[in-house]
């Protein structure tokens, strides 16, 4: 802990103020706690990963830990059950941490285990976000978007209140963390975040039809392979606006379906061969 920027004491500059309050609701709270936790990680011979921050990652022979952290909520897998064990134990030694077993359900995602695999999905997410949106008695659509159907921020009237499009579209953010397949119609929504219209709003309420009629979908996990299998595609100066082109690719490995995006591309491509060839470059790098 540090003392506030412009508020540091001269005499006492390593004095903190003691607070007889919850720690979690200080802003250097989730920092401290994180360096402290990750310090502890190391000692027991994790390795941070160069991807993700709140990734730790243990190896040894034939046996792996993986260690995902989310402020004071920790996900443990191995492929050996008495590694995962003896680790709790010794995190019990310096944290009052609580084995809840079997992971089933974690920040809006449902995962369920069965004798084919692990499903994972954000039914009571999705339900949940129906009713905030009073969308929970529309009829189902059978696709996120028309066909066709292009946007622009120059069409339709501008919205006396953003706060319903600035809350659906950042719900639906979450949603595509186990929908690939509102993943382009969501993209699409969040580049009008700062120009948004009627036509915006009736576009993003598309989607909510899609998600009442789909609530069950999400992500299938079996074994198989561990052949690596990119798809790619673009659609060439799709943007009314830039006439910028929009690439979305999915990554497998084996039958599982491991990463996933929609994203315009940076520049604008002259032919439709040079959205492709950039579309491929993006899902190699």
């Amino acid at each position: 802990m540090e003392q506030p920027q412009g508020f540091e004491d001269a005499n006492f500059p390593d004095h903190v103020c003691r607070l007889h309050k919850s720690l979690y609701g200080l802003k250097q709270a989730p920092r401290a706690w994180f360096m402290r936790l990750s310090q502890a990680l190391m000692e027991l011979g994790f390795s941070g990963s160069l991807v993700d921050t709140s990734l730790f990652h243990f190896r040894h022979q034939l046996v792996c830990v993986f260690v995902v952290i989310y402020v004071h909520d920790i996900l443990v897998t191995s492929n050996s059950s008495s590694v995962v064990s003896s680790l709790i134990s010794k995190l019990k030694c310096e944290f009052a941490v609580k084995d809840l077993g079997p992971l089933s359900y974690f920040f809006g995602i449902q995962v369920t285990r069965g004798a084919h695999g692990l499903f994972l999905s954000q039914s009571k997410y999705v339900t949940d976000l129906l009713c905030r949106s009073k969308m929970d008695g529309a009829k189902p659509a059978s696709t996120p978007c028309g066909s066709g159907d292009k946007l622009s921020r120059f069409a339709g009237d501008p919205l006396a209140d953003p706060s319903d499009y600035r809350h659906i579209v950042g719900a639906l953010q979450y949603c595509t963390l186990t929908r690939p397949d509102v993943a382009y119609s969501v993209n699409h929504l969040c580049q009008f975040l700062h120009a948004r219209t009627t036509l915006h709003l009736v576009a993003a309420k598309r989607v909510l039809h899609y998600l009442k009629g789909t609530v069950a979908y999400g992500l299938h996990y079996t074994k198989g392979s561990l052949q690596l299998n990119g798809f790619c595609d673009s659609d060439w100066a799709g943007s009314l606006d830039d006439r910028k082109s929009t690439t979305g690719y999915g990554i497998y490995l084996g039958p599982c379906l491991i990463s996933w995006t929609a994203k315009k591309q940076a520049v604008v491509a002259k032919s439709n061969t040079e959205a492709e060839y950039r579309s491929m470059a993006l899902v190699v790098a």
